[in-house]
Order: structure tokens, then sequence, then C-alpha cells
């Protein structure tokens, strides 16, 4: 039993010294493995995803930089660009933990695609890509522009070209502000530069910042010297706060002392990305958040960088390390240093770069919003600044708008601005003081010459103050007295004007207030600058001098707009003028049509009533007597009219409406044309319609208007496909003329008369009418009754 025992024992030990033989031998490649072994696992480390290269050398070289880690073995490794293999791998001293960087000669500037595949010792693949382009050599953007970093995948300075050196292991976020990566910090990691040429008595840095607040204090960008915690050389600009919020501070060295900056704070929880951008001048450091100026510091004397010579990013070591101001761990994008203070308009500019503004409207080519200087945001240039105006909070629109000050204004180049036909829109509010002011002005050198370019300038008292424009064709001049703005009211007015090769408009909130007709398309010869609220240089003369009123939205438009585009942009939904008539006439004591802003010709001794049911008058016939306009754009095959009416029942018959042709000797002819006239005794007239059409004479007879009441009465006609029909009062009368299969025919007729049937349609006795006519309207459509009674609620 013992033997047996033991005989068991021994047994049991073989066993388990077989199993611990077995488990210490190499299985990685088990002849016939059950097992399922996890496949390569492949980083391509440069280029990253989304980089954007940009070198000086065409075509250049590519360093591919990649890791392959695997628990098995690895047994080949390919690399392929856009497509096509360009290395392999085999042989690896270390198959498990692979990495490698090759170098390829030949990139050009395009979209491009690189793809890392390991294969193991079991066939299994496992693959990584990265998809990137290489661009045009970068050239500086902006004025005094001496270093650019990107970060897209690497620490070059594409300017210089220099690659900064590591210090650590900073990193990259995986994503931008501006592009698709960023500098990432790390703890104990920063980036060195030499600071070699990039140092000036003048100096700005700027860069977009998305704080991290652990740890709770780190430097930011520094230029020191090896004195040790000495600060009166370089610069030092670092970050101090909790875990909701950062504050930004700047400390400047000026040789014998030092400046502090206290900046501003960032809300650490909002997780945005923040614009930050320091200036240093030879008396003054500011900080910017987002363009905005969040505090400003004195110096003393100017910046002193004796003993500086490298740039520390990301952190404030090794110079600034003390008070624990070390690596930063926040994401720093777009980094630039520049050899001048920026001014905020440089900043405004730099800004806009990373949002362009597209126009809004057709032919627009310059739009200055004031919101933050007087930056055109579509060629991306700053106006020039004459004394001291400023940024007003009081805008219409936006954050920022103009305020004029006395000798103050702003200039801008005219070069690709100028065109025949051109329209400016502004809002403004008004300052009657001075009593008149330029507003906008291009003028050229020659003394008192205002044939060339254009004046838009107000004048007036302290009540009202009248917006006025000249035009220079060349050989004259024309003038538009455009029209009143209330100053009392203390309201914005948007103003618009429109500059055609025949005419010039000038519109107030998209409505028109005035039209000028010109004998010649603008002339520009020598206008080479816009003056903004001013007449200097050009136009100082009468006293147009600075304006101190405030100006938002300022825009200019290669093209004069029309009605409808100026009520687009002032906001609303545009309402044609007149309701949309092709002839209003309101004969407020004249007998002019507003729409075409032209004159009737006068047959006779008309007159004016002395009284209406609109405005401050109404036409009043006489013997012999009538109006007479051409029929060009007035009408179409269907069309309406619309007017007031006191009838005169003497004579007892009369034209009021006539286009006709010729008489054929003393008969009327009737094959074409329209008629709308009155025929009746002295207690009733009737009014009646009549049309000649392709099919025969269509007749109308409308219904009577009672001569005894005296009263204005509202009538309205209608010519459909269908049918004529009259309206008084808005009502429809029983009577209707069938259009069916019938179209009014205009042969021979070139005029319209109002007021008479002459001159051709006076074969019955429809002479002249001594009856009130009061706002006229014409249509080249069917109004519908709704329309017909929004018509006569206008008066």
């Amino acid at each position: 039993m013992r033997k047996r025992i033991k005989l068991n024992i021994k047994m049991v030990y073989v066993v388990m010294t077989a199993l611990i033989i077995a488990s210490c031998q190499n299985l990685d490649t088990p002849a016939f493995s059950e097992y399922e072994i996890d496949p390569s696992v492949v980083k391509i480390i440069s280029p990253t995803e989304g980089a954007t290269i940009k070198v000086f050398e065409e075509p250049s070289s590519l360093e591919i930089e990649f890791e392959v880690n695997d628990d098995n073995l690895v047994s080949t490794i390919s690399i392929a660009l856009d497509g096509t293999e360009i290395a392999d791998y085999s042989n690896f001293s270390n198959p498990r933990h692979i990495s490698e960087t090759y170098t390829y000669e030949g990139l050009v500037i395009g979209d491009h695609r690189v793809v890392v595949i390991s294969t193991d010792v079991n066939g299994k693949s496992t693959m990584a890509e990265a998809n990137f382009s290489k661009q045009a050599p970068y050239t500086s953007l902006f004025d005094g522009e001496s270093l650019y970093m990107p970060f897209d995948g690497d620490y070059r300075d594409l300017i210089g070209f220099k690659i900064a050196d590591q210090v650590g292991t900073p990193g990259f976020l995986g994503t931008g502000f501006a592009s698709a990566n960023a500098y990432k910090g790390a703890p104990d990691s920063y980036l060195e530069f030499p600071a070699d040429g990039l140092l000036s008595s003048e100096f700005s840095a700027t860069f977009w910042y998305k704080v991290n607040s652990n740890p709770d204090r780190a430097g930011i960008l520094v230029i020191g010297n090896d004195t040790p915690e000495n600060r009166n050389q370089g610069f030092r600009l670092f970050r101090e706060g909790s875990a909701t919020e950062q504050r930004i501070k700047l400390n400047i060295g000026t040789g014998a002392a030092e400046s502090w900056n206290d900046g501003g704070v960032i809300d650490v929880a909002a997780g945005e990305w923040v614009n930050i951008v320091v200036t240093v001048s030879a008396t003054q450091t500011k900080i910017y958040f987002n363009g905005v100026e969040v505090n400003s510091a004195d110096l003393a004397a100017p910046i002193d960088w004796a003993g500086c010579d490298k740039i520390s990013i990301g952190s404030g070591a090794p110079t600034f390390s003390y008070w624990d101001h070390k690596s930063d761990y926040s994401g720093i994008d777009e980094l630039r240093l520049f050899n001048k203070a920026l001014t905020s308009s440089d900043i405004q500019i730099m800004l806009n770069s990373f949002n362009p503004y597209t126009p809004k409207y057709a032919g627009e080519s310059f739009y200055m919003p004031f919101d933050n200087g007087y930056i055109d945001l579509i060629a991306g240039r700053a106006a020039g600044v004459v004394g001291l105006p400023e940024i007003t909070d009081q805008s219409y629109e936006g954050i920022g708008a103009y305020l004029g000050a006395t000798d103050a204004y702003l200039t801008y180049p005219a070069e690709g601005l100028l065109s025949n036909q051109f329209s400016t829109t502004f809002w403004y509010k008004v300052n009657s003081s001075p009593d008149r002011a330029g507003l906008l002005v291009v003028g050229n050198d020659i003394p008192e010459n205002r044939n060339q370019g254009f004046r838009l300038f107000r004048e007036g008292s302290p009540t009202e103050q009248r917006i006025k424009l000249n035009i220079g064709t060349g050989g004259g001049e024309s003038w538009n007295d455009g029209g009143i703005i209330d100053v009392t009211a203390s309201e914005w007015v948007q103003v618009a004007v429109t500059v055609s090769d025949t005419q010039t408009k000038i519109y107030f909130n998209g409505v028109e207030v005035n039209s000028a007709d010109l004998t010649a398309p603008i002339d520009w010869t020598g206008c080479e600058s816009f003056t903004i609220a001013s007449g200097v240089p050009t136009f100082s003369y009468w006293d147009h001098k600075s304006d101190t009123s405030i100006i938002d939205e300022l825009r200019f438009y290669n093209k004069a707009l029309s009605a409808e585009e100026v009520v687009q942009i002032v906001g609303g939904a545009y309402a044609p003028p007149y309701f949309g008539s092709t002839l209003y006439m309101p004969f407020d004591g004249t007998n002019l049509d507003k729409v075409s802003n032209t004159n009737a010709i006068v047959v006779g001794t008309p007159s004016f009533a002395g009284e209406s049911t609109v405005g401050t008058n109404a036409y009043a016939g006489a013997a012999d007597s009538y109006l007479s306009f051409p029929i060009t754009n007035l009408f179409a095959n269907e069309f309406s009219g619309a007017f007031w009416y006191k009838v005169n029942s003497a004579p007892d018959r009369a034209g009021i409406l006539t286009v006709a042709p010729p008489m054929i000797g003393v008969d009327n002819d009737l094959s074409s044309g329209f008629r709308v006239f009155r025929e009746g005794s002295g207690i009733e007239q009737r009014i009646k319609l009549h049309l000649g059409t392709d099919g025969g004479d269509v007749w109308n007879d409308g219904d009577v208007i009672d001569v005894t009441a005296g009263q204005w009465v509202h009538i309205a006609f209608t010519v459909s496909a269908t049918a004529t029909q009259i309206y008084f009062n808005g009502v429809a009368v029983a009577n209707t003329g069938n259009m069916t299969d019938k179209t009014i025919s205009w042969a021979n007729c070139t005029n319209l008369s109002i007021g008479s049937g002459a001159p051709g349609f006076i074969g019955w006795g429809h002479l002249s009418d001594l009856s009130y006519i009061d706002d006229l309207m014409l249509f080249d459509k069917v109004l519908t009754v709704d329309e017909i009674q929004a018509i006569m609620q206008n008066q």
C-alpha cells in the first residue's frame, strides 16, 4: 500500500514537472494554435491626420514616423503613399516593438494619403492611415510678422523654417482652433526656440489658447536671461488662478526695473479657445482677449533684451520656473510673433482672417461694421484715421459704430471700388451740430471741382437735416436734393444712395425720397480715396467738414441697387412703392408722376382743386384742358386703374382716362385702347369703360354716381383675361365686360389722356372733364379687391 502511494506521488511530480517545463517554453508560434492572437497595433506619429506641410523646397522630403506593437511577432511592414508602396521592412531586431522613421524624397504640392500595414507571423494584417496635404510655402500675412507656428503636426516656424527643440515630451492636441492640430503641454515639457532676429524694442505675440487649469499656474511664453530670479530683462507671459478662473498676466523687464500687467481672466469652465494678444510698445503694454483690450500698463523704459537668447513656449522654465510657473498643459494654436506693437485694427484684421467675411449682397465690394475698428472686412484692410473719432457702443447692429468728432474722419483707398454704377448704404443717427457736414466724399485735388466723383453731405437746422448728393459727370455736375431727417426723433435711419448711368436715387429706410437725372455716367478721373464722415479734403469749402453723427454698417456696391435690394438690406420684406403702380400722381400741387419722376404734358389750363382726399391737393379740370403721358411701360394686356373722383356734372359727359388711336375724320376709332368716361344728367353720372380688342368692342356700363351728394368716390377698374370690372369705394358694381377669348389691342395708341377724351375720343362729345381727380394710380396687373381696399385706405 505504501509503495502504491509513493508511486502515485511520483507520478503527480512527473506530471507537474512536465507542465512547468512546457509552460516555460516559447509558445508564440505554435504549430496548431486553437487560440485567436491579437493583431498588431499600428500608429502613424508623423504626418498626423489632417496635417498641412509647408516647406520651401519643391519637391521636398517627407519623414514618415510610425510605431508597431504586437504581443505576437511582426513579419513585415509596408508603407504606401497615395496607393503606391514606397518602403517595406522585415527581419526586426525586436519584432514585438518597432519604431521607425522613413524619409521619402519627392513630395509634391497636393493632398496625400500615407498607409502603414503591419503583418504578423500568423498572416494577420493591421493598417493605419493619415491624410495630409502639402501646400505652397507660407508667406507672411501680416505686417511685422516674424514667427509663425501653426502646430500642424510639428513645431516648425514657417517664416524662418527652424524647428523648435523639445524639452520633455510635449505633444499635440489632436484638434486645433484653425486646423486639425495644436500644441498640447505635458508635465516637465516645453518647446525652446532661438530668439535671434525676433527681438525688437516694439514687440507683439498672438495665439489661440484653450486653458487647462491644472496645474493652477504655469508659464506660457517666456524670454529671459540666465540671471537667477531676474525680471529686469525680457518678458514673462503666464497664468495663475483656480479650477474655474485663470488670470493671464505679463511681466516686462525694462533694464533697471520691471513692469506688471495684470491682464484679464479666462473662464475655465467655458472650455473655449480664446485669442490672446500681447503688445509691447516703447511706453506701454496691452493684453487683448478676442480682440478686446482687457488691460494696459505703462513702461518706464522700452523692453530690455540683454542676455535673452531663447524663447520658452508652454513653460516658464528655465528662467521663470520659480514661483512654480512651470509647464503649461493647455492647448496653444497659431502662435505668431511680431516686430511691432500691433494696433487694435491690426488685431481685428488678423482675427477676421480666421473667419473671413463673405459678402451678403449682390455687388457688395466694401463692408465696414465698425464693431472693433475701422476695417473693411471684404478687403481685410483698415481705414486711415485722421483726428480722434471713436467706436461707440451705441450701434444699430453689432457691438460698435463710428462716432465722429471735430476735425476727425476716415480715409480709404478708392482703387477697386469705383464703377459707373455704384451704391452705398449705411445706418445713420444724425447730430445736427455742426449744421452741415460731409458724409461720404470721393473727389480729386482740383480746388472746388465737382465734375468728378461724388459728395454725399447734409445741411440744415437743429430740427431738420437734409441729405444731399452731388455727382460729377466729367463735363458737368448733377444735384439730388434728397430728403429730410427729423433730428428731434433721434432715430436710426438707413440711408441708401444708388447711381446708375442715367440717374441717382436716395432712399430713407427703403423708401425712395428723391431722384435726379444724369446727363452722363459718373466720372472718377483723379479720384483716389474715400473720405468717410467729412468733406475734407476735397469738399471742405462751403463748410462741409467733419460729421459728429453716428454711422454704422457702411457698405459699398459696384452696381446700382434696385428698390427691392435696398429694402432687403434694410431688413424688411419688399413692398413696391405706391402699391407697385406703373404711374402714381398724387396731384399735390404738381403734375408729377412719382414712379418715373417725370411731369405730365399739360394741354390747356388745368389747375388744382384746393382740396383732396389724400395729401394736400387734387387735379381740377378745365375747358379744353387735360394732361398727357406716353403709355410706354404703363400697361399690359391685363391692367388696372384707381383714383379718387369728385364729379362735376357739367358738361353732361366727359372723358376721364383715355388711351385711343387717332380719330377717323370726325368719328372715334374704337378698335384699340380703352376709355373710362362718364355721361348722364345733373343728378346722376354713369361711369363706363370701353375696350378695343382683337375680338371687337367690349363694353362695361359701370354704375351711377349721385351728383347731388357732392362726395369723393373711389373708382377702380380692372381688365383681366376674362372680364372687365368697375369698383365704387372698393365694391364691385353689377356690370362687367366679357373678355373671354379677347385681348386688348394697343395698335396706334401712344398717349394717355387724363381729364378728357381728347384727342382720340371726342366724336361723341366726351371732351374735357371739369371734375376733381386725386391719387391716380395705374397698374400693369389685375388688382384684387383687397388691394383696391388697401389703396383706398391710403388716404
